[in-house]
């Protein structure tokens, strides 16, 4: 018999719900509930956000989390990660999982035509004057709008009369589709803590990069509470990061340069909390910072060095 899915505090790369219901500690709810039940549904209504670390990119709001899973003998599903088992042991099993990278959700959070420009240039220079194509400040006139729109076009290079191309310009970057991603999956359950470690490889061929995950859990019991504490790190290919992150030269203008990335490692940190008041309703809680690897933080579409997510919030235990 596989070890228990639901006795490991997993947290999976794949979809940003399964990381949170998992780490809520959903899964552990419905093995105090029916350890011998092969599938699992929970509902968390509450508040939470996602930072986005995109330019000009708005924070993502959470305010519903669906915990479903289902494992059979050899088959399981696992809030969107499909797996067969491979190997069991008492205390450890081997895996193929197919999961999905929802990286590009931050793309959904993008506002205003001028993604990058005005704020790289800012962040860059230093420039608190109008934007090229924007209204003046408060108490300034056409003239010193001019001017400080031609001392802007100096610092950056670009040279004289291109205001009216600047002005025109689209600095919006194309759609970036979300990746299939597939591979090998490892967990092993401890006293001292469980290990998650997956290795996978895009196989839509949208990216054509890797990915490898590495992460310890260990939670604390009281009579009805539970708290999770998660270390763990994430390798990203060149390829990857390049896709999400990078500029390629179409994109790239004066101010935007294209940018290539290579491999990096994030980090990150969570923790957990959990309250039942029976056997079905529980008060749950999360927060996690996540800290971008150099590769990610050098790109010019990059604006924070961390994302972080919060959530809180009541659990229904179907």
């Amino acid at each position: 018999m596989r070890p228990n899915p639901h006795s490991l505090s997993k947290t999976r790369a794949g979809t940003r719900a399964a990381l949170l219901c998992l780490a809520l500690g959903c899964t552990t709810a419905a093995s105090a509930q029916d350890g011998e039940r092969s599938w699992n549904l929970a509902l968390a209504l509450g508040h939470g956000e996602r930072s986005n670390p995109l330019i000009n990119g708005e924070s993502i709001d959470i305010n519903t989390v669906i915990d479903l899973s289902w494992y059979g003998e050899r088959f399981f599903f696992d809030n969107g990660d499909f797996g067969f088992l491979l190997h069991e042991h008492r205390n450890y099993s081997f895996n193929l999982v197919a999961t999905f990278n929802n990286e590009r959700n931050f793309y959904n959070y993008l506002t205003g035509s001028n993604f990058g420009l005005r704020n790289l240039t800012e962040i860059s220079h230093g420039f608190s004057g109008p934007t090229i194509s924007g209204e003046p400040p408060p108490g300034k006139d056409v003239a010193d709008k001019a001017e400080s729109e031609r001392d802007f076009l100096a610092s950056i290079g670009a040279p004289q009369g291109s205001s009216t191309e600047f002005a025109n310009l689209n600095t919006e970057l194309p759609h970036r589709d979300t990746a299939i991603n597939s591979g090998i999956e490892f967990l092993h359950i401890a006293p001292w803590g469980d290990i998650q470690a997956q290795l996978l490889s895009d196989v839509s061929g949208t990216h054509h990069g890797q990915e490898a995950w590495l992460s310890w859990s260990h939670p604390w019991y009281t009579r009805n509470n539970e708290f999770t504490l998660t270390l763990g790190a994430e390798w990203k290919s060149g390829n990857l990061i390049s896709y999400y992150y990078g500029v390629r030269p179409e994109e790239s203008f004066l101010g935007r340069a294209a940018y290539e990335a290579g491999s990096g490692t994030n980090t990150f940190v969570r923790f957990a909390a959990r309250h039942a008041f029976s056997p079905h309703w529980h008060v749950v809680a999360m927060v996690e910072r996540e800290f971008l690897s150099s590769a990610i933080r050098r790109s010019p579409i990059v604006d924070d060095n961390a994302v972080d997510t919060f959530f809180a919030g009541l659990l229904y235990q179907f």
